[in-house]
């Protein structure tokens, strides 16, 4: 892949060696309360999207020598994609990420990347009810290295998802294709920068201790560039600029635009505005590099997150093969052999 540029540099690789770990679920609030009456506030539905995503993989041999084993952890989240021939109003549901996650891109110090050989990948989500204690289920998608993503053609978009199937045992919730923030919207200016912002994905001080527990960073939407950027592992994106502190373990974080009542409902104020990719790293002379990333280091991180726009993950889910994909398990399912 293409070198990075020193001048102006971004990194797309926020994934983190620290080990998933969750907390304890907090006690319920009897029926008799008011408060059970309150519908749930959008930040706990945002919580509820997000996913934990843990990569197991060691760096290609070299001179015959065994390659060193890592650890990477980042983020991921439910989409749902609606479709008339399901049966009862259900959806499509696709796990969502970025490609350097999905694929194992490790960047090194001088802004080299590398892939990966991946043995093995998870996927963390909680229980609707604890077993012993433990909302945390670390092996609710085990994937194997071999598992199929969809990516986009163009290389430099940073994004990757995969059609799943959940059980109901999960408390997860899916954000509909209907409050993605698309190209139109920027057009007419009904978003602009200024615009706040909210994401939530992996930790890497603390995850939770019996439960996956996201943090949450608010900011502002703080460029729109009219042109496309160096990405960290090369080619040319198309991203926004978010004024939001993100940190290793962020990749693939979903980040929304301003607040709301509901994933059914569309406003002006809220919306899924994309995927975080990265951030933009200051060295002491104020100049953007490239960050280091397996080692967790965020020094001089200049508070500039990369967001890759929720139109491309539109457009991704639209995509030939995808519409292909959901065809194949309708008529798999009208034939009466459900597809897994």
């Amino acid at each position: 892949m293409s070198k990075i540029r020193p001048a102006l540099l971004l990194t797309s690789l926020l994934l983190t060696s620290v080990p998933l770990t969750p907390r304890a679920q907090a006690p319920q609030t009897p029926p008799t309360s008011p408060i059970a009456k309150v519908p749930d506030r959008v930040e706990t539905q945002v919580s509820k999207t997000i996913a934990f995503i843990t990569v197991l993989a060691k760096w290609p041999d070299k001179d015959g020598k065994p390659g060193k084993k890592v650890r990477l952890s980042g983020t991921g989240f439910w989409v749902s994609v609606p479709d008339a021939r399901l049966p009862d109003g259900k959806s499509f549901v696709y796990l969502v990420t970025n490609r350097h996650v999905a694929t194992a891109i490790e960047q090194d110090e001088k802004g080299n990347c590398t892939h990966l050989e991946i043995q093995q990948m998870f996927v963390t989500v909680n229980l609707k009810e604890p077993i012993n204690g433990n909302r945390a289920d670390t092996e609710a998608l085990p994937l194997s290295q071999n598992i199929h993503w969809s990516l986009p053609k163009d290389e430099a978009i940073d994004l990757a998802v995969i059609l799943v199937g959940l059980q109901d045992k999960f408390d997860y919730v899916t954000v509909q294709t209907e409050v993605f923030v698309t190209s139109s919207m920027f057009e007419d200016r009904r978003v602009v920068p200024g615009d706040r912002v909210l994401t939530g994905g992996f930790y890497t001080i603390f995850q939770g201790t019996h439960e996956i527990q996201p943090i949450f960073r608010q900011g502002i939407l703080a460029m729109l560039p009219d042109g496309p950027v160096p990405m960290a592992c090369g080619g040319m994106g198309k991203v926004y600029l978010a004024d939001v502190h993100v940190i290793p373990g962020n990749s693939g974080s979903p980040i929304f635009l301003g607040g709301g009542v509901s994933f059914g409902l569309i406003t002006n104020t809220f919306g899924l505005l994309g995927v975080v990719s990265g951030y933009m790293y200051e060295n002491a002379d104020l100049t953007l590099t490239a960050a280091t990333t397996r080692t967790g280091s965020v020094n001089a991180n200049s508070g500039i997150s990369i967001v890759v726009p929720a139109q491309q993950l539109k457009d991704l889910l639209d995509s030939p093969e995808l519409q292909q994909q959901r065809d194949e398990v309708v008529r798999a399912e009208s034939k009466g052999h459900p597809q897994s």
